[in-house]
């Protein structure tokens, strides 16, 4: 990378340095990437993390290192619904595997060295009984033993400490009755991020490169393609635990290759990322418009059409261009719409039609409608959106948008343009 270049991606980083600071991000980490080449990298990249001023948790998985110490016992496990069935004499083995990974991670945290990326690192980590265990019990006629779930997150806890430490948990649950229960850590990290209203919950997987997810994504989309398509039992899970999560208000979960170097910076601080993202936040009330909305778009846009802010578009006009428009509907009224009208040839997309509602305004709609056509720009492979305005150059600017020539636009688009009216041309790159 020239210097030009690093100076640009720190720029464009600045944004995500700024929005994530005090936030709290939930890690899943399995013990295959403990034991990974990249095991390292990627604690240097957590430690940048809370060096920016990020909250973590940290939430480790031990399975193959607890497979090795049973082998190495001579001791076979028995697996029902791919779940370990936890016996009563081979927890102490499993309880040494497990405190292997969380200690291994601890060391690595505690690194300092000089003339390394951790240089001046004074990261204090810490563990506790945070999570309350419970067993499973009998599944299908098979007592899984010390195999549990999770009964409850001291989340007042962890918050309180999160501002000066890391905190660090291990895939287990403490019983009121002093017993320990061996969790599953994905599901261990999908209850601790929805306990803390987690900003994000971030997995790693190995098997993300197979699956053709790699993009933003809402609960009901995934819920679809876990329907329509095959796709493994770890990924299958992966991403139920994320639809649970989105719906209990974590805002973002994510999901990225763990076998590339760097993934979890790429993921957080460039705009086209590293990974899948699943999050409702942009699709409350959002959806593609149908011939039936034509009524109530022409009720919302009509005002700002008197006023000159949008072009006067007729009932035939909309309903040859309904199938471009996204709206918001609440308590079965429209009260914002958006559209994007594609040039393929250009490779290009207009913004046309953005009206919210004035008792709506503020509210953040036009945001999510905006973010909404420019992923489906991006899905169709376009490069740049543009939008002819005479109002709200100032909103678009701030958007990303920057003012462009007559000349950039697509061959009609030029043809078209009303010179009396002499709207602003603001243009936005989709990298």
């Amino acid at each position: 990378m020239s210097g030009s270049d690093y100076i640009q991606w720190f720029r464009s980083a600045a944004p995500y340095i700024n929005a994530f600071r005090k936030k709290t991000f939930v890690l899943v980490l399995s013990g295959e990437m403990v034991r990974s080449d990249l095991f390292e990298n990627l604690i240097h990249d957590i430690a940048l993390c809370h060096h920016l001023g990020i909250k973590l948790v940290i939430i480790h998985g031990s399975r193959s290192q607890i497979d090795e110490q049973l082998e190495l016992h001579q001791i076979c496990s028995r697996f029902h619904h791919d779940i370990r069935v936890t016996e009563a004499d081979t927890m102490p083995v499993i309880l040494q595997a497990i405190n292997q990974v969380r200690q291994t991670i601890d060391a690595r945290l505690s690194m300092g060295l000089p003339n390394t990326p951790m240089s001046g690192s004074d990261i204090s980590v810490i563990s506790g009984n945070f999570v309350t265990g419970m067993p499973l019990g009998i599944i299908d006629g098979v007592d899984m033993q010390y195999s549990g779930k999770v009964r409850d997150i001291n989340a007042t806890a962890i918050d309180q400490l999160l501002d000066q430490h890391v905190i660090l948990l291990s895939n287990i649950g403490y019983s009121r009755s002093g017993e320990i229960f061996n969790l599953p850590a994905e599901e261990l990290a999908t209850e601790v991020a929805c306990a803390l209203k987690a900003e994000k919950l971030i997995f790693f997987n190995a098997e993300f490169i197979k699956n053709p997810l790699t993009d933003q994504f809402s609960t009901q989309e995934c819920e679809a393609y876990l329907q329509q398509e095959k796709v493994s039992s770890h990924f299958a899970a992966l991403l139920q635990h994320a639809i649970q999560a989105v719906k209990k208000n974590v805002k973002r979960v994510h999901i990225i290759d763990d076998s590339l170097n760097g993934g979890l910076l790429q993921e957080l601080f460039t705009r086209e990322g590293a990974g899948m993202m699943v999050t409702n936040l942009f699709y409350e009330g959002l959806r593609k418009a149908s011939i039936d909305d034509i009524g109530g778009i022409l009720e919302l846009i009509q005002p700002l059409e008197v006023a000159g802010a949008l072009i006067k578009r007729s009932r035939e006009q909309l309903e040859l261009e309904i199938n471009f428009f996204h709206v918001i509907e609440k308590d079965g009224m429209i009260i914002a719409c958006i559209a994007s009208i594609p040039d393929f040839k250009s490779s290009m997309a207009e913004v046309a039609c953005v009206a919210v509602h004035p008792d709506y305004r503020n509210s953040g709609f036009g945001d999510q409608m905006l973010t909404a056509v420019e992923l489906e720009a991006r899905k169709s492979g376009l490069k740049n959106l543009f939008i002819l305005t005479t109002r709200t150059s100032h909103w678009f600017l701030e958007k990303g948008f920057n003012v462009g020539s007559l000349d950039f636009l697509p061959e009609k688009k030029r043809q078209t343009y009303n010179e009396n009216r002499k709207s602003r041309i603001m243009i936005k790159a989709l990298n």
